[in-house]
């Protein structure tokens, strides 16, 4: 498994900056899934001390701008620190068998108004949440979920018939 960890800029303007995303080798009949790993269980009340005038940005769409509302709880969504080695240390741990990777990296700034909080995604046929808080032994004092898209990732099965198909030639 392959852990790469990109460090913010000392001048971040604040501590709850840090992505984090996996990539499981096999999951639900699909190869090398990605999810998006956040916490679920964001503090609003922290966010109260942010300037979120140099937070947030412009809408990347200003025929559907969304709200600052959802740019501010996509922001809350991600880790401190702290946090993020808490939780990359629970993967690898925990899941470093069945992990192709773990990637850790600064948020950019400002958050564009638009984008979606994952929180606030409904699961559907294709997508939906691991919820880790649900696993035996959870340790970690944050809850944190991640979320998938199987649309994105080819089935197994797909994959091992055009293995099958390449060797036969």
């Amino acid at each position: 498994m392959q852990t790469t960890i990109l460090e913010a800029g000392a001048d971040s303007p604040i501590e709850r900056i840090y992505s984090i995303s996996i990539t499981i080798r096999t999951f639900k009949g699909r190869r090398n899934v990605e999810a998006h790993v956040f916490r679920c269980d964001a503090d609003m009340t922290e966010a109260a001390g942010y300037d979120w005038n140099s937070l947030i940005g412009p809408p990347m769409d200003p025929q559907h701008p969304g709200t600052a509302e959802d740019a501010r709880k996509t922001l809350m969504e991600a880790f401190t620190r702290e946090e993020r080695d808490a939780v990359v240390a629970y993967l690898a741990e925990r899941y470093g068998s069945r992990l192709e990777s773990i990637i850790a990296c600064p948020v950019e700034l400002p958050v564009p108004q638009g984008v979606t909080p994952l929180s606030s995604i409904t699961e559907g046929k294709s997508f939906g949440f691991i919820r880790f808080t649900d696993v035996k032994e959870y340790p970690l004092p944050f809850a944190i979920r991640g979320f998938y898209d199987l649309a994105q990732h080819e089935p197994l099965v797909h994959q091992a018939g055009e293995e099958g198909e390449q060797a036969g030639r």
